[in-house]
């Protein structure tokens, strides 16, 4: 697609590339929509109350959801290299109002697995495989200021959606609450995909940080996109550190997953009250914010597998403060501590996969890494009551999760040297058409 005559560089006629109005609606997606899953536990307690449902039938719609999206993430990653993140991001938002409308009317348990188990897992895998893809198509420079916007988002958002979805519950009927809560933020989103584009090239713009020397995109039919979105998969799963880091992904949402599902009931063992410990919570989540932002940042001028291994680190040893915490206080410290390791965790995944596998049709690759990072929030979230159940401690869980944290770190540092991308030469069992540059158009987005 040639650049409109017209059009400006960045696709405006003042100094902001269109790069960052892509940041800014992928950041409303991860916390309107994506976030939801997360928000999760603010419905326990209203639906013991109001349904009288147990916890544990409640919470198996959290673990179905992590395994539904850890399933479709490689599917996610399939669709977006082939048809494009803006198709499978609207499958997704068609996911998230079945969600709202299914949760609404729910009068069974088996509803809420479902909606939430089903539909919000659906949502998960057609909004955060596509948006890291699209947003790192966007950028040439300055990638991890992008995604590090994008992560803080997401770590925002579970605050926020969980603190709109009690204003709603306590304002309004139960049915009237989520259907609200479908349809506004449903139309909303809709309403942004408009002007969301998956590549430069669909506006005839060159990425952000492009010389202006490179051409706009080069489009290639659909035959020829497909091949050579095949080839950079074969390439890329031919190498170790593909598989390491969907091995690190997991282990490190295994050790978090522990943690943030947790840590209240962990503080309500040493005696302090639960609407208290819900604070340390708060504290964990909105520290872990400033390093969402941080940590690709530094990545991007340090080298990821270095930032990647500290901060994984920095996630497992605050872990080992749990056996000894017993006053509010030590808590506090240990929120404030474990907040900078866990929001750093993973957010340097985007530089990482851009440092190993250069800039391919990365759609698959980050359906695989996603997957594994669901597959490890459902073992984790689940892993800790059964070791509850079994010892009748949190202790045997907390050293799980510093055991899988700090593997996670070994895995990282067992990376090979990075010395330029590892599959230089991917394209060449590709159908042999001329490669587009980075940015290109496909031809469905």
């Amino acid at each position: 697609m040639a650049r409109t005559p017209n059009r400006p560089e960045n696709g405006f006629r003042f100094g902001i590339h269109y790069a960052w109005v892509i940041v800014a609606i992928a950041a409303f997606l991860y916390m309107a929509g994506g976030s939801t899953q997360q928000a999760f536990g603010v419905l326990i307690v209203p639906l013991q109350e109001t349904r009288g449902w147990s916890p544990l039938a409640i919470t198996l719609a959290y673990a179905l959801s992590s395994i539904s999206g850890a399933l479709l993430a490689p599917l996610s990653g399939i669709a977006t290299d082939r048809y494009g993140a803006r198709r499978v991001v609207m499958v997704g938002i068609g996911a998230f109002i079945a969600s709202a409308i299914i949760t609404g009317a729910a009068s069974q348990v088996w509803h809420i697995w479902i909606s939430y188990g089903i539909f919000l897992g659906i949502t998960q895998a057609c909004f955060g495989v596509p948006i890291l893809t699209a947003t790192s198509y966007w950028f040439r420079r300055r990638l991890g200021v992008g995604m590090g916007l994008l992560q803080a988002a997401q770590g925002l958002g579970p605050g926020v959606i969980g603190i709109v979805i009690s204003i709603l519950i306590v304002s309004l009927e139960w049915r009237v609450a989520f259907w609200a809560l479908g349809l506004v933020g449903g139309v909303i989103m809709i309403g942004l995909m408009l002007v969301f584009r998956s590549r430069p090239a669909d506006l005839g713009l060159r990425p952000y940080g492009a010389p202006q020397s490179e051409p706009i995109g080069l489009r290639l039919d659909e035959r020829i996109d497909k091949e050579r979105a095949k080839a950079y998969t074969s390439a890329i799963q031919g190498t170790v550190a593909f598989w390491n880091l969907v091995a690190v992904h997991f282990l490190g949402c295994v050790g978090h997953a522990i943690i943030i599902i947790y840590i209240i009931p962990i503080a309500a063992e040493a005696g302090i009250k639960s609407v208290t410990a819900t604070g340390i919570l708060t504290t964990l989540v909105l520290v872990s914010v400033v390093t969402r932002f941080l940590t690709p940042v530094v990545a991007e001028h340090l080298g990821a597998k270095r930032t990647m291994a500290v901060m994984y680190l920095w996630q497992a040893l605050p872990v080992l403060m749990l056996f000894w915490a017993h006053d509010l206080w030590h808590f506090y410290v240990f929120a404030v501590v474990f907040g900078i390791g866990y929001g750093g965790e993973g957010s340097a995944f985007p530089i990482i996969n851009r440092e190993y596998f250069g800039r391919g049709p990365m759609g698959r690759a980050y359906g695989w890494q996603f997957s594994g990072a669901q597959i490890g929030m459902a073992l984790g979230g689940w892993s800790g009551g059964i070791l509850f159940a079994m010892f009748g401690s949190y202790h045997p869980a907390v050293a799980m999760s510093v055991a899988a944290s700090g593997l996670g770190a070994v895995r990282i540092l067992s990376l090979n040297p990075k010395e330029g991308v590892s599959i230089p030469d991917w394209e060449e069992s590709s159908t042999g058409a001329p490669a587009p540059l980075p940015g290109a158009r496909s031809p469905a987005h």
